[in-house]
């Protein structure tokens, strides 16, 4: 395992980064994978998708212990450090950048496909509390890439099922994606303080010169030493001089990815309401019939009543009432998923819901039988006919 880069106190570190390595000569693809290649993948998200729990947590701690002493412990960094290889990795083979299934790799091996280093800097506390805030910028960059990406990755896909090998440009473009997003993902978990934009469009203009010379690579130096059990070969290049081909590439995936990324926030809103509407229409129809049921059950249990055991018999059938009645009112108690528009009204209505829960809840408790009348003739009728008017008020606002 490698060991933790020392930290640096050479006053603020403005270059501490990602470094990602990758080759940028696209790689030749058994035609089969890049065909199953979500399915492949698919363990590996469920991996990354337990290992972003932990990582959300250590994040949590890391903010605060970096907030109080300008620094994200060793620990915390290391496991952060490792997490993001991980998704690295998963994303490259998502990408199809790289060949060959990655495995759950947390730390650096040899012949390996992707290798991230991370500088281990010190933190300005002011970005540390605002850095949700300050990353908002890239974010959004972020977003518009990703939807960008994906008829690129399209096209990749289909050219990587015919011919073994993607379009280098586009294999160049999405490596830049995934820098920007493992960089973004780095300074959202503290563990870097520069922000992502740096080198978005590759490093430089590429040299001209034989094929080969695609990227520097970077000398091992000594505040990170060559991982252990690593070979003499020579490390992935992480400073990328890519061609203007691949620039385009990147400029054209924006300027797709803001349009779609705007037309999914107007589509998804709708979208989302005509759900929430469906679902919260079911609760309000089924809460309805049920209570419909009860008090139905109820009044019929009262009318059989005898006189000398009015009471306890009444109690018992107010019992049944609200035992029916419970399963609803927990459902009507959670309005997450109630559309904005009908809100007002379905707490109208679970608020005459609750009443005439309470009024068979006195009837239950109550031990003299003058009580019990009050109840059932007088309030839990106009109660009921409240409860009718209401439901009728959020049905007609959930049908229009």
């Amino acid at each position: 395992m490698a060991a933790m880069p020392p930290l640096s106190y050479d006053g603020w570190n403005s270059e501490a980064q990602v470094r990602l390595g990758l080759r940028l000569d696209p790689p030749r693809h058994a035609r089969w994978s890049v065909a199953f290649r979500t399915l492949l993948a698919l363990p590996l998200f469920i991996v990354a998708e337990i290992v972003g729990i932990g990582a959300l947590f250590v994040t949590i701690g890391a903010w605060f212990a970096a907030l109080f002493t300008g620094r994200v412990p060793d620990g915390m960094q290391r496991f952060l450090t490792n997490s993001l290889r991980l998704f690295a990795n998963l994303l490259a083979y998502s990408y199809l950048l790289v060949p060959r299934w990655p495995g759950v790799n947390f730390h650096s091996r040899a012949n390996e496909q992707v290798s991230v280093d991370v500088d281990h800097a010190r933190l300005r506390r002011w970005s540390v509390f605002f850095r949700l805030l300050l990353g908002y910028p890239a974010n959004v960059v972020n977003v518009v890439l990703t939807f960008g990406s994906f008829p690129v990755l399209a096209l990749m896909w289909l050219w990587g099922i015919v011919v073994g090998r993607e379009p280098r440009p586009l294999h160049r473009a999405m490596a830049l994606v995934l820098r920007f997003q493992m960089r973004l993902q780095a300074y959202g978990c503290l563990i870097t303080p520069t922000q992502p934009f740096r080198g978005i469009f590759g490093d430089g203009p590429e040299a001209s010169g034989p094929r080969g010379a695609l990227a520097t690579i970077s000398e091992p130096s000594a505040e990170f030493p060559d991982p252990v059990g690593a070979t003499s070969e020579p490390s992935l290049p992480t400073r990328w001089f890519v061609d203007r081909a691949t620039r385009v590439v990147l400029v054209v995936m924006l300027v797709i990815g803001a349009p779609l990324y705007a037309l999914n926030f107007y589509i998804e809103r709708p979208l989302l309401t005509r759900v929430q509407t469906l679902i919260t229409r079911s609760i309000v129809n089924s809460s309805y019939n049920i209570t419909v049921d009860a008090v139905s059950q109820f009044e019929s249990s009262v009318a059989r009543c005898s006189t000398s055991s009015y009471s306890g018999c009444v109690a018992r059938a107010a019992t049944a009432a609200r035992l029916e009645l419970a399963p609803a009112l927990a459902t009507l108690s959670d309005n997450a998923l109630v559309p904005p528009d009908a809100l007002s009204r379905m707490r109208a209505y679970e608020s005459v819901f609750r009443s005439l829960e309470r009024e068979l809840r006195t009837v239950q408790l109550s031990t003299t039988a003058s009580t019990q009348r009050t109840v059932i003739t007088d309030q839990l009728p106009t109660t009921f006919t409240d409860f009718a008017t209401a439901h009728h008020r959020i049905y007609v606002t959930l049908n229009r």
